[in-house]
């Protein structure tokens, strides 16, 4: 980490109360891990997939959890670049797939009643080179995925945390990162999940309360917002897309790209194919995997940032700019400078001692936002070692006790990976579009090949995911196109992904005819599955009328849930600028097509549960499905 930013910002003075307030959230943390370790600990499914017991409000907070932190990270985003760096990030893409997923993805995983989202390789194709990949992509998805995203994580947890308990990153990586590890390996996912609740509400308490302070200090928002809008020019404060003027995070191609970006999140690793997947395998039922997903979507978008938008005017309001290019650096009241990462610190180091232990309080929020993110990703990650390999392929007849025992030590191993690689981050500015998009992205058409297209085999996947994380990275950072407009590298990598994973298929043989035909009768995809479907409606085993009208539905669904999505983001986004007149219209707006979209999604799930009473298929389906994809009681396949 850059000394820079070490040096830049002062020290809290928690005190003995502060400290009190740390120790205390700390061991309520592991003391929940432990009420949880029992359920969780019964056997490997328990720990790895919860029993699927989730409700749909767990699976809300618990995702909305995991894709925030305490706030520190989106201060500073919006301080950067206001509402349109929000957007490049996440505010076009997000309420794009959220409400995708709730409509098309969330009950297609919970009907696969698989265990990890890498099972779906042997159970979506067939043969040896499918089993091989499986166990590949275990350790693919735990190393390449999982433990990149929690060394991204730690270092933002050590650039924040650092500098305001006077600690050295390695300090703070090291001690909050074995608690974090602690309630983790005892409570497993229904742990990890359900520790995320409390977790949320400290963190939002938590940014609530310093807002309030900075409001006071400055007599109303109103004028605080007037002074903030002072300091920046008029079009710093844009919120609809495509940018104009001097504002450039989101021009006509990057909006292009980031709407296509948002098409094909479903299958990525840090959105719909990821934790998410996760949290919907576990869901009681189909029910509760789409609200959850919906739930997380009002979460995710609005509200966890109620008191996050407002903070980012604080301090803009209080902390000019010392560059107005970039805005990497900021003028404190003392006249010195600091860099802008540092800027939720400051306002942290500002107000917490306004109340005696409240300074350790905003310590538990920074923390809480980090260990949900990596309580999550340990378990997702972890999961698919032992589920898509061990299990499968090394010890597929060991005790369950064994499988959880191998779990607890890949997590070890897993927390010591990111600590190295987050204290080798200095800059964690080109990681945060990375992350979140340019990672993943030549393997984001999976998501629509697999599911979608009946044509689509095993070697166009395996395409897809192994040149998805080398390739982006050369791209982004060997290539430095992290530099040049967002648009480029998306688009190059999204077009690498999709016409290599295609032209692959292609040349390969399909999968073969039972695979297929099991796939769709128990998943029941909409798409390009005409040879597949046709012949199983000839014989009787789908309803096609009502498997037309379910996708009928869905596809409502979806531009309604789309529509909503935007509607709530933009409503918030005005209420922050005080435009109430704007922001009712995009109120109304959004409860209009929420209600269209309850409307919708209802009458699909009356027609998925039609025609399974039609054609005699199971409504419930999974409990046949860990034996056709190699992890039966007689073990293998």
């Amino acid at each position: 980490m850059s000394s820079a930013v070490l040096a830049a910002t002062q020290s809290l003075r928690l005190g003995t109360a502060g400290w009190a307030v740390i120790a205390v959230y700390s061991g309520a943390m592991i003391a929940l891990g432990l009420y949880f370790s029992r359920a969780a600990t019964k056997s490997a499914n328990g720990f790895l997939i919860g029993e699927r017991s989730l409700p749909w409000w767990v699976i809300g907070f618990s995702n909305t959890a995991t894709y925030a932190d305490s706030g520190g990270g989106w201060v500073w985003l919006f301080f950067v670049g206001g509402f349109m760096y929000l957007n490049q990030i996440a505010w076009i893409a997000w309420p794009i797939w959220m409400p995708l997923v709730g409509v098309f993805w969330a009950k297609m995983w919970r009907r696969t009643g698989l265990v990890t989202t890498g099972e779906l390789i042997e159970f979506r194709y067939s043969g040896r080179g499918a089993a091989v990949f499986r166990g590949f992509f275990g350790v693919y998805a735990c190393l390449g995925w999982a433990t990149v995203f929690l060394g991204y994580g730690t270092a933002m947890l050590a650039q924040l945390l650092a500098p305001l308990i006077g600690w050295t990153p390695f300090s703070v990586v090291l001690v909050f990162g074995a608690i974090t590890l602690t309630y983790t390996l005892m409570g497993g996912l229904l742990g990890a999940a359900y520790i995320d609740v409390p977790q949320f509400f400290i963190f939002f308490v938590a940014a609530l309360i310093v807002w309030f302070f900075g409001v006071q200090e400055h007599g109303s928002y109103a004028a605080l917002l007037e002074r903030a809008m002072a300091a920046r020019g008029a079009d710093f404060w844009q919120i609809f897309p495509p940018s104009a003027g001097t504002n450039s995070y989101v021009g006509p191609a990057t909006f292009f790209a980031l709407i296509l970006i948002g098409l094909f999140l479903a299958g990525s690793p840090c959105a719909g194919e990821g934790w998410t997947a996760q949290r919907c395998l576990a869901a009681r039922d189909e029910r509760h995997a789409v609200f959850g997903q919906m739930f997380s979507c009002v979460l995710s978008l609005v509200v966890r940032m109620i008191p996050l938008l407002p903070l980012g005017v604080l301090a803009i309001a209080m902390f000019p700019a010392a560059d107005a290019g970039t805005r990497e650096t900021m003028v404190l009241a003392d006249g010195s400078t600091a860099p802008s990462i540092s800027v939720w610190s400051q306002l942290v180091v500002r107000y917490a001692d306004r109340i005696p232990g409240f300074g350790g309080l905003l310590v538990a929020a920074v923390l809480a936002g980090y260990m949900s993110t990596v309580g999550t990703l340990l378990q997702w990650g972890s999961a698919f070692v032992v589920n898509d390999l061990y299990r499968r392929h090394v010890r597929p007849h060991a005790p369950e006790r064994e499988y959880i025992r191998v779990t607890r030590c890949v997590m070890i191993v897993m927390m010591a990976l990111a600590t190295g690689l987050a204290l080798g981050i200095e800059n964690i500015g080109p990681w945060v579009f990375f992350i979140n998009a340019a990672m993943i992205a030549p393997a984001l058409p999976l998501s629509w090949l697999r599911w979608f297209w009946w044509r689509f085999n095993v070697w166009g996947e395996i395409f897809g995911i192994l040149i998805s994380v080398p390739l982006s990275a050369l791209v982004w950072f060997g290539l430095e196109w992290k530099d040049r407009p967002a648009w480029q590298p998306t688009l190059l990598l999204l077009g690498v992904g999709l016409g290599g994973s295609v032209l692959v298929s292609l040349l390969t043989k399909p999968e073969s005819r039972q695979v297929l035909r099991r796939f769709y009768r128990q998943v029941r995809p909409p798409g390009l599955w005409g040879p597949v479907r046709t012949a199983l409606e000839a014989e009787g085993l789908v309803d096609a009328r009502q498997r037309r009208l379910e996708r009928t539905w869905d596809l409502r669904a979806a531009g309604c849930g789309i529509v909503f999505c935007f509607a709530i983001t933009w409503a918030f986004f005005t209420a922050v600028l005080l435009r109430w007149a704007a922001s009712a219209a995009l109120l109304l707006v959004g409860v209009l097509s929420g209600w269209a979209y309850y409307a919708c999604w209802l009458r699909s799930y009356r027609a998925s549960v039609a025609g399974t009473e039609a054609t005699g298929e199971s409504e419930m389906p999974g409990e046949g499905v860990p034996a056709m994809c190699g992890v039966s009681d007689k073990g293998g396949r």
